[in-house]
């Protein structure tokens, strides 16, 4: 089992520091919701005049949609073979069901992952497609943990899949800029697939891309 984190999500309402700023009122009135209760959006707060100095890792949940999305996608999500979280930057820990299909609509994404956060999963009750768990960072990881990161040692991926083992653990990060605290860096070994910046979603797209052929085919081939 291939377990992937999605680490530091950038996934949180408004903060309650830029509450007062006219284009959240703004966005509260268009959208007929509570301003604390709105997911941070910088692009969306942006286009009604918002000119906050927001924190590198703050407002992007574009990212975390189209991660999440390259995460199921992935035929070893559908085998049933990969086991997924969410971390986000305020800490909260949630798990995702397996063979869920999330929205590929952003606004209907940008809906969901509100219910999320306010209470605390999504779905049927006795059939969560995504609930809050209350455990620690470190209790999600399984075997050899690999970090995704720009600055890690570039590795062959087979080669590196092949000596790890059936059980593992993928952290990629779901922000737009900035590094992983010490919290994530401390789980595990930081590793490169390309000597430059990938999205989070191409870089976790290939990862699992490789295991899929490892898991196919590269023993077939190896015996052959």
């Amino acid at each position: 089992m291939i377990t992937v984190v999605l680490a530091e999500s950038s996934l949180h309402f408004i903060p309650k520091k830029y509450l007062d700023h006219p284009s959240v009122a703004k966005l509260s009135r268009r959208r007929k919701k509570r301003p604390d209760r709105i997911l941070m959006d910088v692009s969306s707060l942006a286009s009604l005049g918002f000119r906050g100095e927001v924190m590198p890792k703050e407002g992007r949940p574009d990212i975390v949609h189209r991660t999440l999305l390259s995460v199921t996608d992935s035929p070893l999500f559908l085998m049933g073979k990969v086991k997924l979280y969410l971390h986000t930057l305020e800490g909260r820990i949630f798990v995702v069901s397996e063979g869920i299909r999330p929205p590929r609509s952003y606004n209907r994404f940008v809906g969901l992952m509100e219910k999320l956060l306010l209470e605390g999963s999504v779905g049927p009750p006795d059939g969560p497609l995504i609930k809050e768990v209350k455990v620690k960072l470190e209790d999600l990881v399984n075997g050899r943990v690999l970090i995704l990161h720009e600055k890690g040692e570039l590795v062959d991926p087979i080669e590196l899949i092949t000596s790890t083992g059936e059980d593992f653990t993928i952290i990629v990060g779901a922000f737009p800029h900035g590094d992983f605290r010490e919290e994530v860096l401390s789980l595990g070994e930081r590793i490169s697939l390309f000597r430059g910046t990938l999205s989070s979603s191409a870089a976790i797209s290939m990862m699992l891309a490789y295991a899929y052929y490892v898991e196919m085919w590269y023993d077939r081939k190896e015996k052959g």
